[in-house]
């Protein structure tokens, strides 16, 4: 376990993924980090979780849908759109990473990051074996 993390909190909505890693076929290589008393898992949308949390975080690493100019889920688009953000910017802390993979880059969505007041906007390229890159977007909470 990595000493200097002091949580990890799990969203994930989908029941049977969360049971892949609790007693399924991920479970072998994820057990030590569930059995760790850091560790959360919470069963429910992001979105909702996001609007409805008082917990306060250092990072969100969020891999929802595929991105923010390609969603297919209903209702994943409030993520991106500016209302989602500055959900997402008011549970990070000042100086918190909000990191947004995405399986194409998306310009409209780093303006939306700006205007929202995030700083320090950013998209890291990340190869893959076939195709373009995906991409994490990248900001920074001010303060």
């Amino acid at each position: 376990a990595e000493p200097r993390w002091g949580r990890i909190t799990v969203v994930e909505r989908e029941s049977a993924i969360v049971g892949w890693h609790r007693g399924g076929p991920l479970a072998a290589l994820t057990a030590r980090a569930l059995a760790d008393e850091r560790t959360e898992i919470v069963e429910t949308d992001l979105v909702t979780y996001v609007n409805e949390t008082s917990a306060t975080f250092d990072a969100l690493c969020l891999d929802i849908d595929n991105g923010p100019g390609w969603t297919v889920t209903e209702g994943n688009g409030e993520l991106y759109a500016p209302s989602g953000l500055a959900s997402c910017a008011r549970v990070l802390r000042p100086g918190g990473v909000l990191a947004v993979w995405s399986a194409k880059p998306s310009p409209e969505f780093e303006g939306t990051l700006w205007n929202v007041g995030f700083q320090q906007v950013r998209t890291e390229e990340i190869p893959v074996a076939r195709g373009v890159p995906d991409v994490v977007h990248l900001a920074v909470r001010a303060g």
